[in-house]
């Protein structure tokens, strides 16, 4: 293990494991790098510039957007600032540019911890740990949520990581989403009904090439947790239990600057789809004193 600091990302930690390596920054308790033998299987964020896109980051209390950023819970109505204006939403929650506290550390391990202070809009206080665990080709995280408070706690959670398979363009990458349904969802990428993936071959990632397909949405009802995207030269995949984690975000990552640009895949299994806040759909209601733990593994193979 190594540890250094930068100001814009807090404590760096590298960790090891054979030949594999992690590194992951204490803002946003994020997975910066993960890499086997040199070969990359994220698209890092620069250490010395403000984290971009939500890379690698732990999104929580809610996963997604939340419209208007007003929601209803328990009877009270909330409001929260808007941080995604052009589509006036309350984008993935209170804690990617958090500055966790770095705790029990390992070789191969890591545990960040925070608590999420109550704010007018999300008025409950939360514990947020996330535990790292890096093995000879994955790395598993493990984040549990603990309310503080006196008062059920509305709640979600996931991971913001975005998939490298290879240095291939994007169109080539097969990517495979055992999922039957999918989200549809209007301009604000907010949802709009439910639908069978089948009705969207446009939508349908059943292992074929990604192509020029422009995707931002939400799919569920996994008849297995592992999603896998491969090139030529390497595959990367995401292992998760869909009981816990019924939902996942696909995201192709389209952007005007050409360098960021469709540089990676943002795969997000999620435990509620985007505007839970509002429809209720698997929010977790966590009720005082109570804990819940949401975890997935990240693993890699170069195929060259």
């Amino acid at each position: 293990m190594s540890i250094t600091n930068s100001p814009f990302r807090g404590t760096i930690i590298t960790l090891a494991n054979g030949d594999a390596r992690a590194e992951l920054t204490s803002v946003g308790a994020s997975l910066n790098r993960f890499s086997i033998n040199g070969r990359e299987f994220l698209v890092p964020s620069p250490l010395d510039e403000v984290q971009f896109g939500y890379r690698g980051g732990i999104i929580a209390p809610w996963p997604n957007r939340i419209g208007d950023g007003v929601y209803t819970y328990d009877g009270f109505e909330y409001e929260l600032p808007l941080n995604e204006h052009e589509r006036r939403n309350a984008l993935h929650g209170l804690v990617c540019w958090s500055d966790f506290s770095v705790e029990n550390r390992t070789e191969n391990s890591v545990e960040f911890a925070h608590r999420i202070v109550p704010v007018p809009g999300y008025p409950f206080p939360l514990e947020i740990r996330v535990r790292y665990a890096l093995h000879d080709r994955s790395i598993a995280t493990a984040v549990t949520a603990t309310n503080l408070g006196e008062r059920t706690a509305p709640y979600g959670v996931c991971p913001h990581p975005y998939v490298v398979p290879g240095p291939e363009d994007m169109a080539e990458w097969s990517t495979l989403v055992p999922a039957s349904h999918v989200l549809e969802v209007d301009d604000r990428l907010l949802p709009v009904a439910l639908s069978p993936v089948e009705n969207h071959p446009d939508l349908d990632l059943d292992g074929t090439p990604i192509g020029e397909r422009t995707i931002d949405h939400a799919y569920t009802g996994f008849s297995e947790g592992r999603i896998s995207v491969r090139s030529a030269s390497g595959e990367v995949w995401v292992q998760f239990d869909p009981k816990e984690l019924p939902w996942t975000q696909i995201h192709t990552a389209d952007h005007p600057d050409p360098s960021k640009n469709r540089a990676g895949l943002a795969v997000e299994p999620m435990t509620c789809p985007p505007d839970a806040f509002r429809s209720g759909t698997n929010l977790v209601h966590l009720a005082p004193g109570a804990s819940h733990t949401a975890s997935w593994t990240i693993g890699g193979t170069a195929l060259d």
